[in-house]
Parts: C-alpha cells; structure tokens; sequence
C-alpha cells in the first residue's frame, strides 16, 4: 500500500500537483521512499501499481455501467497498436541509418 500511495504522489508531481518526493536505489536493488521512509523492492512496486490500474479499471468500468473486459480490452488493444507502431517506426529509423 505504501509504494502504491508513494506511485500516485509521484505521478501527480510529474503531472505539476505537490511536491516529488525523492527516491533513492540502495546497494541491494531496492528503492528507498524518503517521504514515506521505508524501502521496497521491485515486485512491492509493481503490484501496487498493478492494484492502483485494476483499481482504475474497476472505478471506469462501474461508472460506465459496463464489464471489466468492455474497458480493459480496448485498452490493451491501444497499447498493443501503440508498441507496434513503434516498433516499426524504430525499423525504418534503423534502415534509414
């Protein structure tokens, strides 16, 4: 919960609301919250970002009166096209070099 509360702080400052708290990497991979004052790992992160994503779904989906699948399916489809579309823009970049 607390990398989770530290993500959203976090990504508001970036977006220009608060303060960015400072994060530090210590010497065995971990990452040192100094606002919160405790250090977490890797897989901490990453599910809490992955409950704070299942928990934006969730909240999109009941506003919107319909299923998990109607909001996160063309979800991933936008990100799937987007990493394609990358992907072959950074092909003809590599051809054109």
């Amino acid at each position: 919960m607390r990398a989770g509360i530290s993500l959203v702080g976090s990504a508001a400052a970036d977006l220009g609301w608060g303060a960015r708290p400072d994060v530090r990497v210590l010497a065995d991979g971990r990452l040192w919250l100094d606002e919160l004052e405790v250090a977490v790992t890797a897989a901490q992160v990453y599910q809490a970002a992955r409950h704070l994503i299942a928990a934006q779904v969730a909240t999109v989906a009941e506003q919107a009166g319909s299923s998990v699948g109607a909001v996160a399916g063309p979800w991933l489809l936008t990100l799937h096209t987007n990493e394609a579309m990358v992907s072959l823009d950074l092909d003809v970049q590599d051809d054109v070099a």
